[in-house]
């Protein structure tokens, strides 16, 4: 059996033309105003660069709709209307292709919106249009007994049919009533509407029917294009909207195993473009900032030739990391940018006193005394035995890495300086803040940084960054190379999208 399921909008039916407006409209209304819960005075609207008229899906349907019931919509007056889309898809549902059963999807918002406003939703609720939606498909379909007709009735404003959780939950409630078989063909045309129920259709038919369901799609100003388009390329339409979601997110792996099922062995250029700087996007989020960098070499060329900007992509990590609500790395991240920025300031300020021990980690020689003398004052006993006598050499990080900036640049002694806090609070709050195991608000966060806000803690995080770099960079955004990539990736996607889908309309 063929299935098809159609939704309605505020535009299905309308006016043929200004002389049927001029002949019927104004006597009609007069005639059938008094069904309107509330007469605004409703007039046809004629479309723009078009013939026809509209007015709303409610009001249609009271004053055309109601004569039908009364059996006095002879057929002079029927013919006032015009159904481009609902015509578009009848000519594709021939032969074949041709429905056993219809199921119509109506809206019903009267008890979630006030009828006193002209342009409240309700007036666009096309459950008026029942009458005249019998008679269309009973010329068009004769063969059809008993068209159904579901209403999505939504019971207060916060339940209406735009909001998506709440459209989704009503159409899944109206299409559990009905039955269907397994060898049923389904056909969805789910473009009137709001977008919440298109999607809601899109997504429960997908769900419910699988691969059995091809979707009817068309245009109203372009018929001769409307066509049916598989679930697997619908499916793949509805992932990009999907993989935007997680772009938005920042969620560069998750776009990239929603999308890798659909890459070719021979990727188009678009699609080659998005992988690659997803590629890069991935290492980036996880801090592989040299994997990052290799991939960046020609269009940040300068950039990268500097010793600091890692340090600034580290925090604008930690920027990303408060988008997704993760405090601890936000915490994490932000601290190890300042201070992994001051231990590489020290390994290009004074490299040829720094030397490294298996791991990789960086160690101050005792010949740094000659360019900084008060630098050994400034340590604790303990590490001056160690510099200066013992081992010669003293591990590079927190306190003696904080002492050498100071020693180096003594304008940051000051506690009013902004570098104060690096080695002041917002050190003393680190390990406690990362140790315990109740969570971490945001409000810590910024706290822990002296500071009340996200803003304010994006201003002092940049403040120290710029400080020991000697940039004066306005914003981390701006800092970051990451940044621009991730404008250039919601390019790429979108580029991949019109590619991907250049003869679709979804």
């Amino acid at each position: 059996m063929n299935i098809w399921i159609v939704t309605t909008g505020n535009s299905d039916v309308q006016l043929k033309d200004k002389t049927t407006v001029k002949t019927n409209w104004n006597t009609l209304y007069r005639e059938g105003r008094k069904g309107l819960d509330k007469d605004h005075g409703f007039q046809p609207v004629q479309k723009e660069d078009d013939v026809t008229f509209t007015v709303p899906a409610r009001v249609m349907g009271v004053i055309y709709g109601n004569q039908l019931d009364n059996n006095k919509l002879n057929k002079d007056i029927y013919q006032d209307l015009c159904f481009p889309l609902l015509d578009a898809f009848f000519q594709k549902l021939q032969g074949k292709d041709q429905p056993d059963r219809i199921i119509v999807i109506l809206t019903n918002q009267e008890s979630a919106y006030q009828k006193t406003e002209k342009k409240s939703p309700y007036w666009k609720d096309t459950c008026t249009l029942k009458p005249i939606l019998k008679r269309y498909f009973a010329e068009k379909f004769p063969k059809i007994k008993e068209v159904e007709y579901l209403e999505l009735e939504p019971q207060s404003k916060s339940e209406g049919l735009d909001n998506w959780d709440q459209a989704l939950k009503l159409v899944q409630q109206e299409l559990s009533t009905l039955e269907f078989k397994p060898l049923d063909k389904i056909y969805v045309s789910h473009q009137a509407g709001t977008p919440a129920i298109s999607s809601a259709i899109q997504f429960v038919s997908l769900s419910q029917f699988g691969k059995r369901v091809k979707f009817l799609v068309s245009n109203e100003y372009e018929p001769e294009n409307t066509r049916f388009i598989t679930s697997s390329k619908y499916l793949r339409g509805i992932q990009l909207q999907e993989a935007k979601v997680l772009l938005k997110r920042f969620d560069y792996s998750g776009v990239e195993s929603l999308l890798k099922p659909y890459w070719l062995d021979s990727a188009t250029p678009q699609e080659q473009k998005l992988r690659e700087l997803l590629k890069l996007a991935i290492q980036w989020n996880f801090a592989n900032f040299d994997e990052f960098s290799k991939g960046l070499e020609e269009v940040a060329e300068e950039r990268l030739k500097t010793w600091w900007w890692t340090g600034y992509e580290a925090a604008y990590l930690a920027v990303v990391r408060l988008e997704q609500g993760n405090t601890v790395e936000v915490l994490f991240h932000s601290f190890r940018a300042v201070e992994g920025l001051i231990c590489k300031w020290a390994e290009y300020k004074y490299k040829n006193h720094i030397q490294y021990k298996s791991d990789g980690s960086p160690e101050i020689k005792v010949s740094i005394l000659r360019d900084l003398p008060d630098y050994l004052n400034r340590l604790y006993p303990n590490m001056q035995d160690k510099l200066n006598k013992k081992q010669g050499k003293l591990g590079l990080f927190s306190e003696s890495l904080y002492q050498l900036l100071q020693a180096a640049k003594p304008e940051c002694q000051s506690q009013n300086h902004v570098m104060s806090i690096v080695w002041g609070k917002a050190r003393d709050n680190r390990n406690p803040l990362f140790h315990r195991l109740l969570g971490l608000q945001e409000q810590e966060v910024f706290e822990a940084w002296d500071t009340q806000n996200k803003d304010a803690w994006k201003k002092k995080v940049l403040s120290c960054l710029n400080f020991v770099a000697e940039q004066d960079f306005t914003s981390l955004q701006k800092a970051s190379l990451m940044y621009q990539l991730h404008q250039d990736l919601n390019q790429a996607l979108t580029d991949y999208e019109l590619q991907a889908f250049s003869d679709l309309n979804l």
